[in-house]
């Protein structure tokens, strides 16, 4: 998997169009999420509701796997211990930090 193309897709996916959470908290929960690697559903929810976080990673995977369920087996992430774990892909967390780096918080606005 090109997990820099993956992660420039999901980037690109969530600042699209218009969509009913804004771009800037989208890009700031998976910047987390890339950050931490492991994170705890509440921990993620600290960003926004369940139905936030289930979309954003929603939007994410398909932008990176196309459409299907969430998560993907051998996927950008995973969750464990039944739900209320997520955990990213290594690769794709780099390319993500990598990507927001580059890109910088001001591609935000």
């Amino acid at each position: 998997m090109d997990w820099t193309a993956a992660a420039h897709r999901a980037r690109h996916h969530l600042g699209a169009r218009k969509r009913t959470f804004s771009e800037a908290q989208s890009l700031e929960l998976i910047e987390f999420f890339a950050e931490h690697g492991t994170v705890t559903s509440a921990q993620m929810q600290q960003h926004g509701s369940a139905d936030f976080v289930g979309t954003i990673l929603g939007h994410v995977t398909t932008a990176v796997h196309g459409g299907g369920s969430v998560p993907k087996a051998g996927g950008w992430y995973r969750t464990e211990a039944a739900g209320s774990v997520y955990v990213i892909d290594p690769g794709f967390a780099e390319a993500w930090k990598a990507g927001w780096v580059a890109a910088g918080p001001s591609s935000m606005a």
